[in-house]
Parts: C-alpha cells; sequence; structure tokens
C-alpha cells in the first residue's frame, strides 16, 4: 500500500493532479476544492495517498496532509460514503470543525457540507461520533469550551433584544410591533454574521418600522 508519494507536480487537473517520482508518472484522484491546496506545477510535493481497489480498478486519492486523510478514511467507513463523496466532504471542512460538529451533534452544520443530507449526517453522528471522541480527546474539551461561548453569546444576544424592545415602547411603539421589528432586525444582522450591538439593532428594527 502506498501511504504517499513525494515528487514533481507535472499536472493539476479539476479533479487530479499528477505527480512524478522516479519516472514514473501517479495519476491522483482528489476534489477540485482540495486541487489549491498542493503546490504549483513543476514544484515538488508530498502526496498522501488511500489506494481504492474496486473489482476492475484501481485508483489513487490524494491529499494535502495525514489529517485529512484520516478523516477520508474515517469518512468512508459510514454505510452509504465512498470514497468520491468522502472526498467532496474533506474538501469541505477542516478536519477539528468537522469533529467538533460530529460530537456536538451539530446537523444544521454538517448538513451544509456538499455531500452530506439529513440522513447522511445522522448515520456520520451515530457511527462517527464514539470513535472521534476515542481517537482525538483535545478536541471533545475544544467543543466543550466552543458550546460555552457560544452559550454566553446567546444570553447576551438576548439581553440585547429585550434591551432593543424595551427601547421602542419607550418612543411609543406597540410591544408587539417592537417585538416583530426587533426579530426581523436580528434575523438580518445573524444572517450577515455582523456583531450585533445594541445601537445597530435598535437603528435597523426602526427602519423595518418606518416601512410598516
Amino acid at each position: 500500500m502506498l501511504a504517499f508519494v513525494e515528487g514533481e507536480i507535472v499536472q493539476k487537473n479539476p479533479e487530479n493532479i499528477i505527480v512524478m517520482n522516479s519516472g514514473i508518472g501517479f495519476h491522483i484522484s482528489c476534489d477540485s476544492g482540495l486541487i489549491d491546496s498542493f503546490p504549483a506545477i513543476g514544484q515538488t510535493a508530498k502526496v498522501w495517498t488511500y489506494m481504492n481497489v474496486r473489482e476492475n480498478e484501481i485508483s489513487l486519492y490524494g491529499f494535502p496532509s495525514q489529517e485529512v486523510k484520516s478523516l477520508f478514511e474515517l469518512l468512508i467507513t459510514v454505510s452509504g460514503i465512498g470514497p468520491k463523496v468522502a472526498s467532496s466532504i474533506i474538501a469541505s471542512i477542516s478536519p477539528d470543525a468537522f469533529a467538533i460538529a460530529v460530537i456536538d451533534e451539530n446537523y444544521n452544520s454538517l448538513t451544509k457540507i456538499k455531500g452530506i443530507g439529513k440522513k447522511t449526517a445522522q448515520r456520520i453522528v451515530l457511527e462517527l461520533k464514539d470513535k472521534i471522541k476515542k481517537s482525538l480527546p483535545k478536541l471533545e474539551q475544544q467543543s466543550q469550551t466552543v458550546a460555552a461561548t457560544t452559550q454566553l453569546t446567546n444570553e447576551n444576544h438576548l439581553d440585547i433584544r429585550n434591551e432593543s424592545i424595551a427601547a421602542l415602547m419607550v418612543l411609543g411603539y406597540m410591544e408587539t410591533e417592537a417585538n416583530s421589528a426587533v426579530t426581523t432586525a436580528y434575523a438580518e444582522m445573524n444572517a450577515e454574521d455582523k456583531e450585533i450591538t445594541l445601537e445597530d439593532l435598535l437603528k435597523l428594527a426602526l427602519k423595518h418600522l418606518a416601512i410598516l
């Protein structure tokens, strides 16, 4: 089995690269999202590989690091996920972010990844969560830290929303009007990943009230 191939990159195509070593050109498949992770044509690269053996075909899949390769090998143990789907997944998310999403059972994050639907996300969590927790204990600790930070952020946002509603009511708006405007403004800012402050939330809520 080939653990990796080290040599000169002589071609970079949308779904594969060719690496020359000792006069032999290795055709290595990889997702288009990973192509830019490898050095430019003419440069030397160490490409970690996985050999996929089928009845009528032997193919090599390539990865920019051993960590990414390990995630690929973990993914193909999940029922219904083959090498092509696994390649698509590893091109869409880092190993650390993927592991945290699985440990947290964050189906929303998982289903945003190319190649993962709701049922596949459920299988991934069911089949990989314990494996990841055993093999990557540091990530479980990191996951707990992220969860605590997220909870604190949500609590702060709730306070800001409540203060915004109270401020609008002081200005003479009905509670239902204020709540609706603040909820709409908050959703827009959150979708755009903007920092949510009391001042900005109030300004946007007032704009919505002016339209009504």
